[in-house]
C-alpha cells in the first residue's frame, strides 16, 4: 500500500517544461515602474526652489545607483525565480535590449537638467550597456538550469558582485582609513563589475567631462562583458551539442 501511494504521488508531480523564447512585456512594465517609483521618491512632483544642475546632481546619481541595483539584482531575481528557459541566451538578449532601449528615455533627457558633456553622456550610456551585457550573459548561464541550488548560487554571486565595492568600502576601506589614515578605494576591476557603483560614479555631478579613471572603468567593464559573453556562447554551444545528441539518441 505504501509503495503504491508513493508511486501515485510521484506520478502526480508535474515538472514544468522549459519556457520558450517570449517577448519580455512584463519586464518592460516592471522596469518602467522601477524607474518611475525611484524618480518620484527622489525628485517628487515639485521642482526645487532653485532649479539648477547642482540641485539635481545628488538625486540623479542616486537614481542611477538604483537603476544599477535593478539591472544587477532585480532583473536576475525575476528570471531566476521563474521557470527555466529553453533559449536562455536569446532571452537574455531580448531582455537586455528592452531594458537598454527603455533607459535611453531616462538618460538623454537628463542633459536638460545637468551639465554633462556629450562625451560623459555617451560614456554613461556605454557603461549602462556594458553592465546590461555582463548581467545578461551571466544570467543566461543559470536560467537554463532547473536546479534550485544552481539558481540560488548564481543569484548569490550576482548580489555579491553588485554589492562588492560598498562592502569593501564599509569594511576594508573604512578600517584602513581609521587605523592608518589611508583612504583605500575598491579596485577598478571590482568597481567596474558592480553596476550600482559604476553607474553612480559616472552619473556623479563632478567632474562633468570624462576622466582617465572613467576610461579605465569602461575598459574593465568591457573586459568583464567580453568574458561573460564568451562564457555564455560556450555554454550555448554545449547545450546545443547535447540537444543534438539527445535527438539522435531518441531516433
Amino acid at each position: 500500500m505504501a509503495t503504491g501511494a508513493d508511486t501515485s504521488t510521484l506520478a502526480s508531480v508535474r515538472i514544468d517544461p522549459p519556457r520558450p523564447l517570449f517577448v519580455p512585456r512584463g519586464l518592460v512594465v516592471l522596469t518602467a515602474l522601477w524607474v518611475f517609483i525611484t524618480w518620484v521618491t527622489l525628485f517628487g512632483f515639485s521642482p526645487p526652489v532653485q532649479a539648477q544642475s547642482s540641485s539635481y546632481g545628488p538625486s540623479i546619481q542616486l537614481l542611477f545607483a538604483t537603476i544599477g541595483v535593478g539591472i544587477a539584482i532585480a532583473w536576475p531575481m525575476l528570471r531566476l525565480a521563474g521557470r527555466a528557459s529553453s533559449a536562455p541566451l536569446s532571452q537574455s538578449i531580448f531582455d537586455g535590449l528592452a531594458i537598454l532601449v527603455l533607459l535611453q528615455v531616462v538618460l538623454w533627457p537628463l542633459r536638460l537638467v545637468t551639465s554633462w558633456s556629450l562625451d560623459r553622456t555617451i560614456a554613461l550610456d556605454g557603461m549602462l550597456a556594458l553592465t546590461i551585457v555582463s548581467t545578461g550573459a551571466i544570467l543566461s548561464l543559470a536560467t537554463a538550469s532547473t536546479r534550485a541550488k544552481t539558481r540560488t548560487l548564481a543569484m548569490f554571486a550576482l548580489v555579491l558582485v553588485a554589492l562588492g565595492p560598498p562592502l569593501f568600502s564599509a569594511t576594508v576601506g573604512f578600517t584602513t582609513q581609521t587605523l592608518l589614515q589611508i583612504e583605500l578605494a575598491p579596485p577598478y576591476a571590482l568597481t567596474a563589475a558592480s553596476a550600482p557603483t559604476a553607474l553612480s560614479q559616472f552619473a556623479a555631478p563632478r567632474p562633468l567631462d570624462t576622466t582617465l579613471e572613467d576610461a579605465i572603468l569602461v575598459r574593465h567593464a568591457a573586459v568583464h562583458a567580453a568574458v561573460a559573453v564568451s562564457l555564455a556562447l560556450v555554454a550555448a554551444g554545449v547545450r546545443r551539442h547535447h540537444g543534438a545528441d539527445s535527438a539522435r539518441s531518441a531516433e
